[in-house]
């Protein structure tokens, strides 16, 4: 319950600084740019396993859309907000899960170690998802952003902050091919695999399906690329990101590995605890198109390079 109310109240956090963030740009946009925009990208996924798990491998692919407002709060510094939808989906496949379960006693009063092996275990998350980026962005001077005019020389732009997933329609899938028992005698040295009726030989799997709940997922973002202008009021941004998850949202329903040693257990099969941690991770590439809107003219109504004095008259000035 504790952790549920940590995670609302980081949520509620969020969302506030978020809004905080909207009002300062909007105040600051009175004086310098800003950009509406719309994005997609997309890249290769994967769940990073800490520690790393032998012949494991982890790929998929990651897809998203958004709109977006940057406040820039100096010529190079601005805010970064918007709102994405997206999915992922990333397959996990194990070769082997090994474990040892010892001082056990058979029918016979004998006394000898299982050794349990699951074969071929495979995984499979596919989550859509809302996403509200909060980045700041970096960029150079190289042509300032309120001398915007086609064909001017591109600027490089860097943009790094959270982002937060809330996933929905999230599915998985988990089979596993076979399950194979083997007894270690001590007394004896020997080991025992064919005694069907004692769980000792290569069993079948099982397969599941299930859903998660709603939840919340947190990301830490970097972009970095090149900045088109292609128009007066117009940019072309081209870039690649990496996003790194902070959380797990497959954790609640986990189950240690070790717990499935007869067939009998596959029957309430989930997915495996094979490892502590397991983090999205995505690598792709971005596009992104903005927009400034138009402003309305605060000079003289003259071809000039000065301003009207606010305590002034406009018909006080001679062309």
């Amino acid at each position: 319950m504790n952790k549920l109310i940590r995670k609302n109240i980081n949520s509620c956090l969020f969302f506030l600084i978020a809004m905080f963030t909207i009002s300062s740009i909007s105040l600051s946009a009175q004086k310098n740019p800003l950009e509406l925009s719309i994005s997609g990208g997309g890249g290769f996924s994967t769940f990073c396993l800490q520690p790393p798990v032998k012949k494991a491998t982890s790929a998929g692919y990651s897809i998203d859309v958004a709109l977006g407002f940057t406040g820039f709060l100096s010529q190079q510094w601005g805010i970064h907000v918007g709102l994405g939808w997206g999915l992922y989906n990333v397959k996990t496949k194990i070769d082997k899960l090994h474990t040892v379960t010892p001082g056990l006693i058979d029918r016979n009063r004998y006394l000898f170690d299982l050794h349990t092996t699951l074969n071929n275990y495979e995984e499979t998350q596919k989550t859509m998802f809302l996403y509200i980026p909060l980045m700041v962005q970096f960029q150079t001077t190289s042509n300032m952003p309120t001398q915007r005019k086609k064909g001017a020389k591109p600027q490089f732009y860097a943009m790094a902050g959270p982002k937060m997933l809330v996933l929905f329609n999230n599915n998985y899938e988990a089979k596993l091919k076979s399950l194979y028992n083997a007894a270690y005698y001590p007394e004896f040295d020997n080991w025992a695999d064919t005694q069907i009726f004692a769980g000792l030989s290569s069993f079948n799997g099982n397969k599941v399906g299930g859903k998660f709940k709603l939840n919340i997922l947190v990301m830490l973002a970097f972009e970095a690329g090149v900045k088109w202008h292609i128009g007066k009021k117009t940019a072309l941004y081209t870039g690649a990101f990496f996003d790194c998850g902070l959380n797990d949202n497959s954790k609640t329903v986990r189950k240690p590995f070790e717990h499935y040693i007869y067939a009998e257990n596959l029957k309430d099969f989930t997915l495996l605890k094979f490892t502590n941690k397991i983090n999205l991770m995505t690598i792709g590439v971005r596009v992104r198109l903005a927009f400034s809107p138009s402003k309305k003219e605060t000079g003289c109504p003259y071809n000039r390079d000065y301003r009207c004095p606010s305590r002034y008259k406009i018909e006080n000035f001679k062309p």
